[in-house]
């Protein structure tokens, strides 16, 4: 029985076909640099994909990184136009003598004077005069801002002067409306960049090893009934 084995076992091994398939997938990449392709992606999120020759990922990652520093560089130039339109306005409406300082100008809009309010009504609000709320609280009233900047909207009984100070509120309120939209357009370009740099180590791994796959068929052909045997070894 061991001989009859032994003897078909060397038929089909004679007359056998021998088909070795490689996917060249897992390791078209073997020559390319991790590196250079993490590298790519930090510049410019899409590239290290293009480098390693995956194509679907490069128009998304591109596309959105031109978004983004459209959002990124319009937000932080309107919100600049925005600030400088609310300073002219309070040297305008509220004879304001300081510079564009934004931490400065959050004051101007919260207070209607520096020094006293001009044309006050007979009730004032207890916070419409900044130097009183500094007193107030036990501040010195230049332990802020300087004595020569000063700032008078006028009275909280006058409707003219009310909707100016309301007006400049709203420009300062734009201003930092844009500057959250700036803040969060940066945040997702660096995002994009991190996202494209693990997406390229990952198509790295998947397509850099030198290791293949080979499939071992045997086809023996002994008469026209049909009889054969195949042998699959992956390894």
């Amino acid at each position: 029985m061991r001989i009859i084995l032994a003897i078909l076992l060397a038929s089909v091994t004679a007359f056998s076909q021998i088909v070795v398939s490689v996917d060249e997938n897992v390791y078209k990449n073997s020559d390319k640099n991790v590196f250079m392709a993490v590298g790519a992606s930090a510049l410019l999120p899409g590239m290290g994909e293009l480098y390693l020759g995956e194509q679907k990922l490069v128009r998304p990652f591109v596309w959105t990184d031109l978004a983004l520093w459209v959002a990124a560089i319009g937000s932080y130039v309107v919100g600049d136009r925005y600030v400088s339109s609310a300073h002219n306005y309070a040297v305008r409406h509220a004879g304001f003598t300081g510079n564009k300082n934004v931490s400065l100008l959050n004051t101007v809009g919260a207070y209607r004077s520096r020094s006293g309010v001009f044309g006050q009504n007979s009730s004032p609000d207890m916070n419409e005069d900044y130097n009183q709320a500094m007193i107030r609280s036990g501040k010195q009233i230049d332990e802020e801002f300087s004595k020569d900047i000063q700032w008078d909207w006028g009275g909280s009984d006058n409707p003219e002067t009310t909707a100016h100070i309301e007006e400049f509120k709203s420009r300062m309120r734009h201003y930092r409306v844009s500057r959250i939209v700036f803040q969060v357009s940066v945040g997702a370009l660096i995002l994009n960049r991190v996202v494209s740099m693990l997406d390229a180590v990952r198509i790295y791994r998947a397509t850099s090893t030198t290791s293949f796959s080979s499939r071992v068929q045997f086809e023996p052909e002994f008469y026209q009934d049909g009889g054969a045997l195949m042998m699959n070894v992956k390894f």
